[in-house]
């Protein structure tokens, strides 16, 4: 039973994790000015949108506010606009996760099921989708600053409502590569991504983002 709980609560941080993939990368749109007359909001979003696909190993690591380690685990991310994911934690928290466009598939090879989202409402349920309107008076709701430390250029994403699941989104860019992703959240655990072998902008097969639910399981479709 502690083992399933456990379970539970990874998954219920891989479905959050990859909302704020979905929200931050759909819809951004580029901007031409020179990225040294932005503001930080704005340079955030050129990034965004330069970012068309984007595959990468990660390291995740889950921290309370004392810094003590709750989880840890590796995976594997593939990303392509608009709106397609794939995000897969390997042994021993086994899981995969794939948004397709309409549908948002949670599969659990532990309990041997698969739980069936629209995907829609899912990002439209999470705040960070706000991110993902660049028109939008919709981001007078969230602070955003930016830090350079070395090579590494970081935006902090702050959001000024109480009501938000997530307190505080950090991303790092190296260049113009993404190489970590950092969530708050309003218990104050961290849940901080580690990207390795990164591959920006090139081809992803369509394949990746169709889910395949071995025979046998379970399908809980809440569509």
């Amino acid at each position: 039973m502690e083992n399933l709980f456990m379970r539970m609560k990874v998954n219920l941080r891989i479905i959050l994790l990859s909302l704020v993939f979905l929200s931050v990368f759909t819809q951004a749109q580029s901007n031409t000015d020179s990225l040294q007359q932005l503001t930080a909001e704005q340079e955030l979003k050129i990034r965004l949108a330069n970012l068309k696909t984007f595959k990468a190993n990660f390291s995740q690591t889950v921290t309370d506010l004392q810094g003590q380690v709750l989880q840890q685990a590796n995976g594997l991310l593939q990303l392509q606009q608009p709106n397609q994911l794939y995000w897969e934690l390997f042994e021993p928290n086994e899981s995969v996760l794939i948004a397709d466009g309409e549908s948002l598939w949670n599969i659990d090879p532990f309990v041997e099921q698969a739980t069936v989202f629209d995907q829609q409402q899912a990002i439209e349920s999470n705040p960070m989708v706000l991110l993902a309107q660049p028109n939008s008076d919709a981001w007078n709701q969230f602070s955003i600053s930016k830090t350079t430390d070395s090579k590494v250029d970081s935006f902090r994403v702050e959001a000024l409502s109480d009501d938000s699941q997530i307190a505080v989104l950090i991303m790092s860019f190296i260049k113009n590569e993404l190489s970590e992703l950092s969530i708050i959240d309003r218990q104050q655990q961290t849940s901080q991504s580690v990207f390795s072998d990164i591959q920006q902008n090139l081809t992803i097969s369509p394949n990746v983002f169709k889910a395949d639910i071995p025979e046998g399981y379970e399908v809980d479709d809440q569509r």
